[in-house]
């Protein structure tokens, strides 16, 4: 069908009547608008009397020969092309739908991106001179205006969005650039009078903010920012205006006027006055818009802020009122994501101002901090407030999205107390530590389980930060934690969570383990803080593991019967073997091979009735897992190198007569691993865990595993030479990096490394694109043992 403007009418028509045609019909109309002939049918579809759909089409398809196929317009039809744009935005101004004025105001726009400044060098100048009043005999000044408004709000907008080449967005930047010098002061003309229609006022705002993003030369334009500033106070303008000024004040131009900011400021801190009132009437858009602003400026110039409160003046008054009314933004009323959601708005400008302050220097840092730590407390004192669950029953109403939306919302709370901390240091630490032991010893307030699960996520928060040396808060808070009446599992979670972000400070201080243990393995048994146990319980193990011989069988019954019971997930299960491993490092041989032969037995005897199953996708499930459980397992139990974070080195205990532990399990356990791997040699998940089982059984052998060195080899090359996976290229790694420089087993080794080298080359050989995974593990092979 021939792309005539009669055609493309009746097609465009078509699309909007016929919704099961629409993607063919796209297809026709988006080739019609590729065509030559798009140039002829898209004046014509744009005839006032055409449907508006007829119209946006025509629209639609001028801008989009104009922006992307301005190579086929002849130079000589440059002039009247321009003519025909500028007739043509006159004509919808004059009361057409105002979506077709904006789709040929764009086309007019990417017309001045092509020609500026080879064709058309004073082009912004041009457009505002051309549109006047005298010059549009049938438009009143009102619709004129609007026009050319509309016209140079969407030339900034073009260029952002269109295709061009960096060399010659860089000549486009600077032509329109030097544009603002004539469209900032039509503005303000625009914007100073007292007369001066709605309409015209909000495309004179959108204008502006469309043009900030090439800056904005504060001292020549302040007139026009107090200007967009008072038009917060007009309910008409105020998003528009709220929206202008933030692009102002996060513009990077704004930092070479930092007196003009300082001069601007108490204009933004008028319209607390304002705030009050749409806090009070509960207006969340308005809030949001003025917070939004106030961060803006606060996070963008923080620097300007801190260095101005050097001195009792003015501007430190102003100062703080900005930074309080921030505050006021992380204290919104109502739960974050269900009653309101502006209050993650100052998160960044509180960790950019403690930043300024922390890396002033020494002399100006006390200054800084004495004014700030008010600050900063109280600021501490919100979060406390605002990351308070909300009763069960309130909270059992919340949908997923807004349950995990305040999820991210305490742990960005918890990143803010930690920068709080850098501030306040001790004074946090004891401003929490008395808060806890208060409510504790008031039988009234116990029953609030929400405040003491507060404090305690105020205290993990700070971890990372507090000395392992410290002593004179946190073994407080550690006394107190046995005496919180755990009521709640989101409670007793956080606390766990606690426990587990201080192992190390607790490895300084193992007075407090006592008090902590039992916390941790009434948690691991209860499958809704078990992740959270669990993760404290190994983080306890590893860094206290010296202290832990005390402990050892107080703590090796729970997991166990934990294990046992199996309602806890493969990660929890997983966990607490390496839990198991590093409390058992600390016994006798003896002790650790009866303890070993009552934790394991029931979990091999489950992997020995899955070998007898046909592998379904729950018995695959299942024998991974157990061969998990045992590589951690192997991994975790090595009697000759026992972690404690107080040593820079791994405690070497005395040699030893007696075998490794891990080597007697490996001895019983290979007649298992090689049942698993014959029957399932293709299944690559199933060889992965058993190679995983005898990797991190060697690393932790090392020498000692020689007994087992024909028999592992025999394992590697059975199978690889039946199926061969990349996992068991690694375990020969590990064999030859071991084991080759030893005379006594250089021949298996050779063995090994020459069956390994033909398997593979004859496999990469018939087929090297479906075996990457391969093909880089013996590479990686070649280079280490080369």
């Amino acid at each position: 069908m021939e792309f005539t403007a009669e055609n493309v009418e009746n097609v465009v028509n078509q699309f909007y009547s016929d919704i099961g045609q629409q993607k063919s019909i796209n297809i026709w109309l988006t080739t019609a608008q590729s065509s030559s002939a798009a140039w002829t049918f898209s004046w014509q579809l744009l005839s006032i009397e055409k449907s508006p759909e007829v119209q946006f089409f025509g629209a639609s398809t001028l801008y989009l020969k104009i922006s992307r196929f301005w190579a086929e317009v002849p130079v000589n039809d440059y002039d009247s092309l321009r003519g025909r744009l500028v007739e043509l935005i006159s004509t919808y101004a004059g009361g057409g739908p105002r979506i077709i004025l904006t789709r040929v105001c764009l086309a007019l726009s990417a017309f001045v991106l092509n020609t500026i400044p080879a064709v058309w060098p004073d082009a912004v100048p041009a457009i505002i001179q051309a549109f006047q009043p005298e010059n549009f005999h049938l438009l009143n000044a009102t619709q004129v205006c609007c026009a050319l408004l509309e016209t140079l709000k969407v030339i900034p907008e073009e260029f952002l969005t269109c295709q061009m080449a960096s060399s010659r967005r860089g000549i486009v930047r600077h032509e329109l650039r030097a544009g603002l010098s004539h469209v900032l002061p039509l503005l303000y003309q625009v914007l100073s009078q007292t007369t001066c229609p709605e309409s015209v006022s909000r495309e004179a705002l959108k204008c502006f903010s469309s043009w900030v993003q090439f800056g904005i030369p504060m001292l020549e334009d302040e007139g026009l920012i107090k200007l967009v500033i008072q038009a917060l106070h007009r309910e008409e303008l105020f998003d528009i205006a709220v929206d202008a000024l933030v692009n102002v004040f996060l513009h990077s131009d704004t930092h070479r006027y930092p007196a003009c900011i300082m001069k601007l400021l108490p204009l933004i801190l008028d319209t607390e006055s304002l705030l009050n009132r749409v806090i009070q009437e509960n207006d969340e858009e308005k809030c949001t818009g003025l917070f939004k602003l106030l961060v803006a400026i606060g996070e963008n110039h923080s620097r300007l802020l801190v260095e101005n409160t050097l001195l009792q003046s003015v501007n430190k008054i102003n100062v703080l009122q900005l930074v309080n009314l921030i505050l006021r933004c992380n204290n919104m009323p109502g739960y974050f994501s269900v009653d309101e959601s502006c209050s993650d708005l100052p998160f960044s400008f509180w960790y950019v101002l403690q930043d300024d302050i922390i890396s002033a220097d020494p002399e100006h840092f006390r200054v800084y901090s004495e004014t700030f730590r008010p600050i900063y407390a109280r600021l501490v004192d919100v979060f406390l407030h605002k990351v308070q669950y909300p009763p069960d029953e309130q909270y059992l109403t919340w949908g997923a999205e807004e349950k995990e939306q305040f999820r991210c919302y305490r742990q960005d709370v918890s990143d803010t107390i930690m920068y709080a901390y850098n501030i306040l240091r001790e004074l946090l630490l004891g401003h929490l530590c008395t808060s806890l032991s208060l409510i504790i010893a008031d039988p009234m307030q116990q029953n609030k389980w929400q405040m003491i699960e507060a404090i305690l996520l105020a205290v993990e928060a700070v971890a990372d930060s507090v000395d392992v040396s410290d002593e004179q808060y946190l073994p407080q808070v550690f006394a107190l934690l046995p005496q919180i009446p755990f009521t709640n599992l989101k409670l007793i979670t956080t606390a766990l969570d606690t426990v587990g972000a201080y192992a190390e400070w607790i490895n300084c201080h193992s007075s407090v383990l006592p008090g902590v243990i039992p916390l941790l393995l009434h948690g691991i048994g209860n499958p809704e803080v078990a992740p959270s146990a669990t993760m404290a319980l190994k983080d306890i193990v590893s860094d206290c593991q010296l202290q832990m011989k005390q402990f050892a069988f107080q703590i090796l019954h729970p997991c166990q019967e934990a294990l046992l019971n199996r309602q806890l997930a493969s990660r929890e299960q997983i966990r607490l073997m390496v839990c198991i491993g590093r409390v058992l490092a600390t016994l006798e041989f003896d002790d650790i091979m009866a303890s070993l032969n009552v934790i394991l037995t029931p979990h091999v005897q489950q992997l020995q009735s899955y070998i007898l199953e046909p592998l379904t996708g729950q018995s695959k499930v299942g024998i991974i897992l157990k061969l998990n459980m045992l590589a951690m397992l192997c991994a975790s139990l090595d009697v000759n190198s026992i972690h404690s974070e107080q040593q820079s080195e791994p405690q070497l205990l005395p040699p030893s007569n007696k075998p490794q532990p891990i080597l007697i399990v490996l001895q019983q356990l290979l007649p298992l691993l090689k049942t698993v791997v014959s029957k399932w040699p293709n299944d690559n998940d199933v060889v992965k865990a058993v190679c995983e089982v005898l990797n991190k059984s060697l690393h932790v052998l090392l020498d000692a595993a020689a007994l087992l060195v024909g028999d592992i080899t025999d394992l590697v090359i059975h199978t690889y030479c039946t199926v061969s996976h990349s996992s068991l290229v690694e375990l020969t790694k590990q064999l030859l990096l071991l084991f080759a420089g030893s005379e006594s087993h250089k021949p298996t080794m050779m063995s090994l490394f020459s069956k390994m080298t033909e398997r593979t080359l004859s496999l990469l050989n018939q087929d090297i694109e479906h075996h990457p995974d391969i093909t880089e593990a013996f590479m990686i092979l070649l280079a280490q043992v080369g």
